[in-house]
């Protein structure tokens, strides 16, 4: 059972109090005078770090980096109706992963007296109806006795299954209030049932142990659960191939001989057993989404029920802790299982292709050593073999070479940190989230030169807290996402190789000087038979306790990778 105290104090005394009953390491934030309550706080009653962030969408993905990090809840207040909106996209990105996060700001009454409040809600909207599509629930405190209860209640729903973030709401005169007494008592989340039934784990071993074209597809429930030792012994008792979700790469060793992709590059068809552990589905708004349609059986285990035979159907399912499911699936398998010819084909086919994978990538990588600007998978290489190790890389980058990276969950495996929401302005401000979650472990962060500019001025709070952080910028002066997509897209643009407002040259951007504005060294790398070197230095900076910033110029790769066009105002 969790201790109770009563204290006494201000309102915002009461939720500092809460917060540190909590655990909570940090608060994330973005400050505001309507929240001075709060922040007063900060003095009287030890135990919080508050991490300034210089706009609203940074707190947020720093929260979100530190809940994926440290695989705890995070803590973020932001400035009203106004700030909240400002933090929108970066929320919208920590709902659709269903990062635990509890969300506060003040509120100003827009009803008693004059309804045009600077900041405030609108005339006639509640402040709730900001977030009301981007958070799992959300609540308005206006009364200072309730502060603790609401608080302990936030962090309880945010972390209960399916977890996500929630938002609260404080009137500005209930965290000012005087002489308030409450009750403090630190939430926990709903607890789960950890044996699933007996008979659907049966069947779902026999589905599992009697398959000829299996598939096993992976998610970030895995590593959410720490489930990694289960999910490996799982997919190699049954030699099962092996995916992972959209861009997903940490969700399972990529070296593995068992791994075979990322689902969007795989077959579609052709399974008779498919089995989604902790997958979370990217849709696309089109029939395809409706996947798997010949398989025999569809199996999903996970901890979201909106995730699980939503878009296609499931036969088995559990919703639960994956930990526990994948054990208890794990306890129906005999040693001499593994003699069954199937069994046996499938893993020497698996141990084939991996071996051929392997042999092309490194030939590739190697065939690109000496490009000039450098090739991406010829960075990624480099990256791959020259950081440290049990490196937490937060990425950024859909085009970049992260299926290069030695993730996986061994000791001195590395870890990724990414959304997969799409909202760009994730990677910086993560990064710093991620290192303050992880703080033994390296942090690299991966980024396009396109994402950087969203939230460059989180190199600003690396700095301050002295955060060794080392950036790695992928830097080819182009939207090259948007770009191969208006490509695939066709039309005009693809006809005459000309893809409105997706060049970033004219000017260039210096993120070295960029960088070094904000109190962060870097250097600018073009030529490849230097890179290993820069990123040694970067390494060596990023041991030393400092952060530092590599400007990685690379070459254009995919549709239109020639063009530099834009459409020049017209004078």
């Amino acid at each position: 059972m969790s201790d109770k105290k009563k204290v006494t104090g201000t309102g915002g005394e009461l939720l500092m109090h809460q917060l540190v009953a909590q655990g909570v390491e940090y608060a994330f934030t973005n400050t505001g005078s309507a929240e001075a309550g709060f922040f007063d706080a900060f003095l009287t009653v030890p135990g919080v770090q508050p991490v300034l962030l210089l706009n609203e969408a940074l707190v947020l993905s720093a929260a979100d980096g530190y809940a994926k990090a440290a695989n705890k809840p995070s803590f973020v207040n932001v400035h009203l109706a106004a700030g909240t909106r400002q933090g929108s996209g970066q929320l919208f990105n920590a709902y659709f992963d269903g990062t635990p996060m509890v969300v506060t700001a003040a509120l100003r009454d827009n009803g008693s007296f004059g309804d045009h409040n600077t900041l405030g809600a609108s005339s006639g909207f509640s402040q709730m109806s900001t977030v009301q599509d981007v958070t799992k629930k959300r609540w308005e405190v206006l009364d200072p006795k309730g502060i603790p209860l609401a608080t302990r209640r936030a962090f309880k729903e945010a972390m209960s299954m399916p977890s996500g973030p929630v938002y609260l709401a404080f009137g500005s005169p209930a965290l000012d209030a005087k002489n308030v007494e409450g009750v403090i008592q630190a939430a926990r989340p709903l607890e789960v049932p950890e044996t699933p039934r007996e008979t659907t784990i049966s069947k779902m071993h026999d589905a599992l142990l009697n398959a000829e074209n299996p598939l096993l597809l992976v998610g970030p429930d895995v590593r959410t659960a720490g489930a990694g030792r289960e999910i490996l012994e799982l997919s190699e008792n049954y030699a099962l191939p092996t995916a992972v979700g959209f861009y997903d790469y940490g969700a399972f060793p990529m070296k593995h001989p068992n791994y075979i992709g990322m689902i969007d590059t795989i077959p579609e068809g052709g399974y008779d057993v498919v089995f989604c552990v902790g997958y979370r589905q990217n849709t696309r708004a089109g029939a395809s989404d409706e996947k798997f349609q010949d398989a025999g059986t569809i199996m999903a285990i996970g901890h979201d029920p909106s995730m699980l035979g939503s878009t296609f159907a499931v036969d088995l399912d559990v919703l639960g802790n994956v930990r526990n499911t994948l054990t208890a699936i794990n306890g129906q398998w005999k040693p001499d299982h593994a003699n069954l010819q199937h069994i046996q084909k499938r893993k020497q086919a698996l141990i084939a292709q991996s071996k051929a994978r392997a042999e092309g990538q490194a030939s590739t990588a190697a065939s690109r050593a000496t490009d000039t600007p450098i090739h991406p998978e010829y960075l990624g290489d480099v990256m791959a073999r020259t950081l440290a190790g049990n490196t937490m890389m937060v990425s950024e980058n859909f085009k970049a070479a992260d299926h290069l990276m030695p993730f996986g969950y061994g000791d001195n495996d590395w870890s990724m940190v990414r959304t997969y929401g799409g909202s760009l302005g994730y990677g910086p401000g993560s990064a710093v989230g991620a290192q303050l979650g992880a703080p033994d472990r390296p942090v690299t962060l991966s980024i396009g030169d396109g994402s950087v500019m969203y939230s460059s001025s989180a190199f600003w709070s690396m700095a301050r807290y002295n955060l060794p952080i080392l950036t790695i910028v992928w830097n080819n002066m182009q939207y090259q996402t948007v770009r191969t997509n208006f490509a695939a897209w066709g039309g005009n643009m693809a006809d005459q190789n000309r893809y409105p407002e997706t060049f970033l040259g004219d000017p260039e951007i210096d993120f070295v000087m960029l960088a070094k504005a904000q109190g962060i060294d870097g250097m600018r790398v073009d030529d490849p038979s230097q890179l290993e070197a820069a990123m040694k230095r970067g390494r060596d900076a990023q041991a030393a306790g400092e952060p530092f910033l590599l400007d990685v110029r690379i070459t254009n790769v995919g549709a239109g990778a020639d063009q530099s066009w834009y459409m020049p105002r017209k004078t």
